[in-house]
């Protein structure tokens, strides 16, 4: 481990011990009354996260109510092509794979792009403050467990392709790096690097991030074209989201765009863990866009679930959050902001 590491990571621990410390001489000062009324309203607060008792019923109202006027997004007819384009392994899971599996059971072409392979999520290596080569090794797990996922969903392996550019350093690719090679703190490599990538060597520029995207949207002639929204509160899925929008407004094609939220603000979505019977609420931070809604049955649930679960690197970590995607319905909108009023070709499509 490097001196400096060392040196924080004895600090977090230090903090930590000082704080359980403090805590429970706070805890053996209070009166019996007030111990109970902590664990009822810590108890409270589990449960209102994780859907238990009363508020089971609450969430199943609620989002009946906000979900269940929705209208239904259009299927994809047989020939037709769907492009998930997935900022990270387990965003094609977590907002499409329902929509994945209904389109290919109807006959239409998939195909899943990952911009990243998910390098720069660093607890999931399993080290406190892991080395640069280890969140690398981290990257292959990943990508080995998104084929996995896809392989679920029956995407065929020539159509999930991986561009491998750098986890949490997309916008930066995007913006001040658009034409001088950004470096990646967590890993040290500046160009795709895993094998498997679709161009191997290039360097970690915007003008590269944008010339792979739109190789793989244009070879595949998708019919629709599921990317983040730019209201994501993770900045990979904003900067997905931007060179998506760029990319297809140079073919003309902005009405192929359908938009998802995976990091929706508010601990979205509650309650946490697997709620199969509930409907998927439209996120906070796109409370105001135009949502369409796709019912899944049974089936598409049931791939949904086992797919997630294929991320078990994520799902150690994270698992209530994923399987909290796991119900009903999975929403996309026709517009990445809100607008007052539908634009006349997208009312058009009513």
């Amino acid at each position: 481990m490097e001196p400096s590491r060392r040196w924080l990571w004895l600090a977090g621990l230090l903090f930590v011990v000082l704080g359980i410390n403090e805590a429970l001489r706070i805890w053996w000062r209070f009166d019996m009354l007030e111990r109970l009324l902590a664990l009822l309203l810590a108890l409270t607060i589990w449960a209102f996260i994780n859907g238990r008792w009363i508020f089971a019923y609450y969430y199943a109202l609620r989002s009946a109510w906000l979900t269940g006027k929705l209208p239904l997004e259009a299927p994809l007819a047989e020939g037709e092509g769907l492009l998930v384009v997935a900022p990270h392994p387990d965003d094609e899971t977590l907002a499409a794979a329902g929509q994945i599996d209904l389109a290919l059971r109807r006959g239409a072409r998939v195909r899943i792009v990952w911009l990243t392979s998910g390098d720069g999520f660093d607890l999931a290596s399993g080290k406190a403050a892991p080395p640069q080569e280890e969140m690398r090794r981290l990257a292959l797990k990943r990508m080995a467990e998104a084929r996995r996922a896809a392989e679920i969903l029956g995407v065929a392996e020539a159509e999930q392709v991986f561009l491998g550019y750098p986890d949490l350093g997309l916008l930066r690719v995007f913006s001040s790096h658009y034409y001088l090679p950004y470096t990646s703190p967590h890993t040290g490599l500046d160009s795709v690097s895993y094998p498997g990538c679709r161009s191997l060597g290039a360097p970690y520029t915007g003008e590269s991030l944008e010339a792979d995207l739109a190789a793989a949207i244009e070879e595949f002639a998708p019919s629709r074209v599921l990317v983040p929204s730019p209201l994501d509160a993770h900045p990979d899925h904003q900067a997905a989201a931007f060179v998506t929008m760029r990319v297809m407004g140079k073919m003309r094609r902005q009405q192929a765009l359908r938009y998802y939220i995976v990091h929706g603000g508010y601990e979205y979505p509650l309650p946490k863990g697997l709620h199969p019977h509930l409907l998927l609420y439209p996120p906070p931070r796109g409370r105001r866009l135009p949502w369409l809604q796709t019912a899944l049955d049974e089936e598409a649930q049931e791939k949904k679930l086992a797919a997630a679960r294929a991320h078990a690197s994520q799902t150690r970590l994270i698992g209530k959050f994923m399987l909290a995607f796991v119900r009903r319905s999975e929403l996309s909108s026709r517009l990445p902001i809100p607008l007052r009023e539908l634009p006349d070709e997208l009312r058009q499509l009513d």
